[in-house]
């Protein structure tokens, strides 16, 4: 190398005054062609490629990431929800369980109590008998004293007859006897209706509102008007202006001069006393009562021949069903079963006396 070539290679490192503003190329390449630069830019691209790939890869994970959470998420509900289903159904299998220990207590105190009363009733064959006997009879009892049941009554008292006569025993002979005079009499009383004279004072209650009153106005049959084919317009005009003239004023004959008059109020409240008479007459008639359900049905009979038409055929007719109604008996007369119960009560002594 020459000695110029030296001095300006030295000043090009220098940068002395004399160095040009761009390094000439080796070779004569152009500057962008620099291998450096060629591997910086590889370099940065391939650092870029893969920060490219490195974040689609993070997105990846974390798309991955999140639908593993939501999925974690829905399974962790469910597991709350079947965790919740479990322990409401462990809280209902615990509530059965401890009602069926409380019912199986219940269960065992009632069967001690009942094999303690087997026990005790099982202590003769006979005390067994006379004691299912006595509560029959005491039921037929008070079917007749409360409710006047002849029929129950006789049912019951038949039924301890057959048992009797099953058992064939010569102990029960006096009480079978009883019963049987009992049933013989209980059969000859007269049974009053219940159920039939229930019906028909239900029957009279409606009838109550349909009957008429002595001041109210017979029924006027409708009378046809006249068709006067081409007859003038003021003709028909006359002649409903005389009808209605005609009941403007209204003729009427009456028959019993004392008849009452009765304000439409005092109409209404006369008809809500009847029914009242008649419910209490039903309601004696159920308590055996038969002063009160005559007296009752007397009072409805002076009111309804007193205030009401008796030309009516309504009115004929409740009056004639509350005449009937009031001859029918309703109370029981010597309906008792003293005797049935006076001769169990001395077999049980009898029975009792050497045990004790």
């Amino acid at each position: 190398m020459s000695g110029t070539d030296a001095q300006a290679a030295q000043d090009t490192r220098v940068g002395g005054p004399g160095a040009p503003t761009a390094t000439p190329a080796r070779h004569g390449l152009p500057a962008w062609l620099n291998p450096a630069l060629i591997l910086a830019a590889l370099a940065l691209a391939g650092v870029i490629l893969l920060a490219w790939n490195t974040l689609a890869r993070l997105q990846d994970m974390e798309l991955q990431l999140a639908r593993r959470i939501g999925e974690l998420d829905a399974a962790g509900r469910e597991a709350r929800a079947a965790a919740r289903d479990a322990n409401a159904l462990l809280n209902d299998l615990s509530a059965r369980l401890t009602a069926l220990e409380t019912r199986a207590q219940e269960a065992q105190s009632q069967q001690l109590a009942l094999a303690a009363m087997y026990h005790e009733l099982a202590r003769s064959q006979d005390e067994r008998v006379l004691a299912d006997i006595e509560q029959t009879l005491l039921l037929a009892q008070q079917q007749l004293k409360l409710a006047g049941n002849v029929r129950a009554a006789l049912i019951a008292l038949e039924s301890a007859e057959a048992r009797l006569s099953r058992l064939a025993k010569p102990q029960f002979a006096a009480l079978q006897e009883a019963i049987g005079r009992d049933i013989a009499r209980l059969k000859l009383l007269p049974a009053a209706d219940v159920a039939g004279i229930h019906a028909r004072l239900d029957v009279l209650v409606q009838n109550v509102d349909k009957l008429r009153l002595v001041t109210d106005p017979a029924p006027m049959a409708a009378r046809p008007s006249p068709s006067a084919p081409g007859g003038e317009r003021w003709q028909r005009w006359w002649q409903e202006a005389l009808a209605e003239f005609r009941q403007l004023v209204r003729v009427q004959r009456m028959d019993r001069p004392e008849a009452p008059l009765l304000a439409p109020e005092q109409a209404w409240f006369l008809r809500e006393n009847l029914k009242l008479r008649l419910l209490a007459a039903r309601l004696a008639m159920l308590n055996r009562d038969q002063t009160a359900y005559r007296a009752d049905l007397s009072a409805a009979h002076d009111w309804v021949g007193r205030y009401f038409d008796p030309k009516d055929p309504l009115t004929q007719s409740m009056l004639a069903s509350l005449g009937e109604l009031a001859a029918l008996p309703v109370a029981q007369q010597e309906a008792d079963l003293d005797e049935s119960l006076k001769t169990l009560r001395g077999l049980n002594l009898r029975t009792q006396g050497p045990a004790s």
